[in-house]
């Protein structure tokens, strides 16, 4: 039999920190519209597209998958 443990941590390692990486972007996000007094989806949308990293895979995924929780967000304190 296979001995997967290494790749099994390899895995989880990179896991984690993709999942870190996408939770400091939401912030980032978030933070910038709020800093940026953005007052409606539609301004807030347009803000998002024209500051994300469009070489960052990471980035583009948030904007096209987390963009409705994003703006919530900003709009909505919490």
């Amino acid at each position: 039999m296979l001995e997967l443990e290494q790749c099994v941590e390899h895995a989880y390692f990179d896991l984690c920190q993709y999942t870190n990486i996408v939770s400091d972007k939401f912030k980032y996000f978030v933070n910038y519209l709020r800093q940026n007094c953005i007052m409606n989806k539609l301004e807030a949308v347009n803000t998002l597209r024209r500051i994300y990293d469009k070489h960052s895979g990471i980035t583009c995924e948030l904007i096209v998958y987390a963009v409705d929780n994003i703006v919530y967000d900003a709009l909505h304190e919490k």
